[in-house]
């Protein structure tokens, strides 16, 4: 249950490597269980002889790093020109992607020149809310994974997992009041696909991964020894399972034998409110499986030129470089 209750807000840090020291209820992430953070901090035995056996010195904490994961279903949290921000689009430009708004939609781009991270703080431990613990991470940056289950809970959901600088033990604060953005989380229905160029094949899953290394650079002159964290790798992969269907309507296999180029492309929910757009995808691996007794095709692909769209309608209809707020709000600060 403590997890299912935890409250976690995120800030972009307007200077890279320097953490938000205020945070207030408008930076509230509307999560799902599953969030939340893991110190990874270190302690070397120390171990001196002395004319005796060796041991009993005092340890030596080392670098205090922090995890983090971040669990996002994927919606929209205003209508066209509404400017409201969801959450989850301010949290991808932890994963070094770039935000711009254009024609109702806000757009993610992967970047090789952003370099944007955020603080994090969280509130767990007592449903009091004059006595939450709180813990903070600074300098944190992300991997990323978007799942598409067509077939089980049909939804949509993108996991941000990633690391930072933990700002010292938890203290006991008090929560800020905050309200709920009520947008529904669209399902994953009538979904106009096309995978590798082909709009015949039948999903039930799709699963696409950024596939970055994020790493914690030291900084001897903190307190933490931890500096900004670092997104050093990027190789945007995606995999599937699909109905196997005679190859006169679909042949993954000659398409990985042919190196076929095609788009792998997905849109759902009213008005196209979310898409992911792949124009340039090839297949690299095709193996034979089943769906309870239904056999399925494993599909693997990558991701060419890194070419990667994600698109959320709310946007403004001019373009534009975003800083929208998000939709949550609070009569208390958290600061």
């Amino acid at each position: 249950m403590e997890n299912e209750l935890r409250l976690i807000l995120l800030r972009l840090q307007s200077v890279e490597g320097t953490p938000e020291v205020t945070l207030d209820a408008t930076d509230l992430m509307e999560v799902e269980p599953g969030s939340g953070h893991e110190p990874d901090v270190t302690s070397t035995k120390v171990m001196l002889v002395g004319g005796n056996y060796p041991g009993g010195d005092p340890n030596v904490p080392g670098r205090r790093r922090a995890n983090a994961t971040l669990i996002f279903p994927l919606r929209r949290f205003g209508d066209k020109d509404s400017g409201i921000t969801p959450d989850w689009v301010t949290a991808m430009r932890t994963a070094r992607f770039a935000l711009t708004q254009n024609n109702g939609y806000f757009i993610l781009t992967p970047s090789t020149t952003v370099y944007t991270d955020a603080t994090i703080w969280g509130y767990s431990g007592d449903l009091n809310a004059a006595s939450a613990l709180r813990w903070q991470i600074g300098n944190f940056k992300s991997d990323w994974k978007i799942s598409l289950d067509f077939s089980g809970d049909v939804i949509g959901r993108v996991e941000l997992t990633g690391v930072g600088r933990y700002l010292g033990a938890p203290t006991t604060q008090s929560q800020p009041t905050v309200s709920k953005n009520r947008t529904n989380v669209p399902a994953l229905t009538g979904v106009t696909m096309t995978i590798n160029g082909d709009a015949d094949y039948r999903c039930l899953n799709l699963e696409i991964m950024g596939n970055q290394t994020v790493e914690a650079t030291t900084l001897p002159s903190d307190t933490s020894g931890v500096g900004v964290a670092s997104v050093t790798t990027r190789d945007i992969t995606f995999t599937a399972k699909v109905y196997k269907d005679v190859v006169a309507t679909v042949d993954p296999e000659a398409a990985l034998f042919a190196s076929t180029e095609g788009a792998t492309d997905v849109a759902w929910g009213t008005d196209n409110e979310i898409e992911i757009q792949m124009p340039y995808t090839q297949i690299t691996s095709v193996k034979p499986s089943d769906e309870n007794g239904v056999q399925t095709w494993d599909i693997e692909g990558e991701v060419l030129r890194q070419d990667f769209t994600i698109r959320c309608l709310g946007g403004t209809s001019s373009s534009s470089s975003s800083s929208s707020s998000s939709s949550s709000s609070s009569s208390s600060s958290s600061s």
